[in-house]
């Protein structure tokens, strides 16, 4: 039986079940809220629904960091999960004008990373402990497939892109120090907060300027 309230423990930050023993895991959450609030203010209807998503990531990051439980931690990986499907559906709305079909195959590709790099690194784990988990890999090898066909059409956005997949690889690795560094740095997941708020934001980046330049291709069609 799954007992939703059950404490966790997994970080190095964390000493006891109080709900302030994570301060500098739970303040540096804000960097989502500011990442999420800039695009909001954009007002454009994807900036607006992935900037409201990454505002929520941050909060159930918050909760999870605070109300350290299996039902925090549930929700901590929730909107994380909402927001990679809802940008595999959006991206090829919005920047390649794509139909439905499109549109849910995106998804689909998106799913089967993340099965396949879980499944890879079940495999793996006895011989590289330290491997971030496979729903993130999954992640960022979609971005990255992104960034590849990206990259004669889609310039600027490409180039967000990257930027995206580099500073995702620098945050896994950063979560993934946590407990190995404890000692010598006393924790490191916090610097997974903040990276992955410019992950986050960079993405969303990539996919308005996709939009953007989509947007003034049909007009300029329509003018022809």
């Amino acid at each position: 039986m799954l007992h939703w309230f059950e404490p966790a423990n997994i970080y190095c930050e964390r000493t006891d079940p109080s709900f302030w023993s994570e301060p500098v895991n739970a303040l540096t959450n804000l960097a989502f809220v500011v990442a999420g609030l800039l695009l909001i203010a954009q007002r454009r209807p994807p900036a607006r629904l992935l900037g409201t998503l990454i505002v929520l990531i941050g909060l159930g990051s918050f909760l999870f960091h605070t109300f350290a439980n299996r039902l925090t931690g549930f929700l901590d990986v929730f909107f994380i999960g909402v927001y990679l499907i809802a940008y595999a559906w959006l991206w090829p709305r919005w920047v390649t004008n794509a139909g439905f079909v499109i549109r849910s195959s995106s998804v689909v590709a998106l799913i089967l990373l993340i099965g396949m790099a879980s499944a890879s690194v079940a495999w793996l784990k006895p011989l590289a402990p330290g491997l971030p988990p496979g729903a993130y890999l999954g992640a960022w090898f979609y971005v990255i497939a992104l960034a590849t066909l990206s990259a004669t059409n889609q310039r600027r956005a490409g180039i967000w892109l990257w930027a995206t997949a580099g500073l995702f690889l620098v945050s896994m690795t950063a979560r993934q120090l946590d407990l190995p560094l404890c000692e010598q740095l006393g924790g490191s997941h916090w610097l997974w907060h903040v990276m992955n708020a410019g992950v986050l934001y960079a993405s969303a980046r990539a996919l308005l300027i996709g939009a953007e330049y989509s947007g003034s291709e049909t007009m300029r069609q329509v003018k022809a």
